[in-house]
Order: structure tokens, then sequence, then C-alpha cells
């Protein structure tokens, strides 16, 4: 069964309520800080300690035997040879892959100029031709015929007017 306090804000109103469990968290340091909190600062502390000492300990094996110390320069220098001709091709390949592009977007560009304007010039045109056939048959056909409705549909309405019963 859970603690239960009383609640601070409890009036003579208001009952007062069950308050949970508290998490079970791990207790804070003097310090205010949490107890596993220094593991990976000395961890990485350690790393970088073991790495500097790997580096002294290669320098002076290096520097005592200069035999094996040309031997690995040696090798350095071809790798960083051959990393050098790879960093060229790709680079290379990175302005064909950029030139092959630019080809194409140019493509495209004449493609819209060549085709496209044309094909837009027409659609244009056969637009303005039916604007112009539209007002045509509206002022030529639809106009008089909606007069004359107009007419009628006033003469209805004036005898209509006369001929509705007074009751």
């Amino acid at each position: 069964m859970p603690h239960i306090r009383s609640d601070p804000f409890a009036g003579p109103d208001r009952e007062e309520l069950p308050r949970l469990p508290r998490p079970n968290l791990p207790e804070a340091t003097a310090r205010g800080g949490m107890a596993g909190s220094r593991w990976p600062a000395l961890a990485a502390a350690g790393v970088v300690f073991v790495l500097l000492a790997g580096m002294v300990v290669f320098g002076v094996v290096m520097f005592r035997n200069p035999a094996a110390a040309a031997t690995l320069r040696d090798i350095f220098i071809i790798i960083l040879g051959v990393q050098s001709v790879i960093i060229g091709l790709l680079v290379v390949a990175l302005l064909v892959a950029i030139l092959y592009a630019a080809l194409r977007v140019y493509g495209l560009a004449h493609f819209i100029q060549a085709e496209m304007v044309p094909i837009l010039r027409r659609a244009d045109d056969t637009m303005r031709t039916i604007h112009s056939r539209t007002v045509f048959v509206s002022d030529s056909a639809v106009k008089p015929v909606i007069e004359i409705m107009a007419y009628v549909s006033a003469v209805k309405s004036i005898i209509r007017s006369f001929t509705r019963s007074t009751q």
C-alpha cells in the first residue's frame, strides 16, 4: 500500500487525495550530480591517454630503428600517391557528370524554345479564334433570341395584369 500524505492544498471543502509513490531514481551525490556521470568522462580521458602513450612509444621505436621508419615512410608515400590518383579520377568523373547535366539542361531549353513555343502560339491562336466566334454567335444568334423572349415575357406580364381576376 503506498504511503498517503496529506494534501497541502486541502481545505475544508476538499478531501485529502492519495499521492502516487515517488519514482525509483538514483540518488544525487552531495555535489548535485548523478553518481554514474563520471564514467564517460573517465573513459574518454583513458582513451586519449592510451592514444598519446601509443604515439609516444611509436615515435621512440621509429627513432631507434631508422630502416623500419624509412620503409614505413615509403609505404605511406605510396598510399598517398594512390589516394591522390583516386581523388583525381573522382574529380574528373564529377566534372564529366556536371558537363553532362549542363548539356541536358541546354537540350531541354532548346526543346522548350523550338517545340513548345510554336505549340503555345497555336494554342493562343485557337483560343483567340474561339473567343471571336463565341462573341459572333452571341451577338448574332443568342442576343436576338434573348431580346425576343424578353418582349414575349413583358407582353405576357401585361396581359396577365389586365386579365387577373379581382376577388
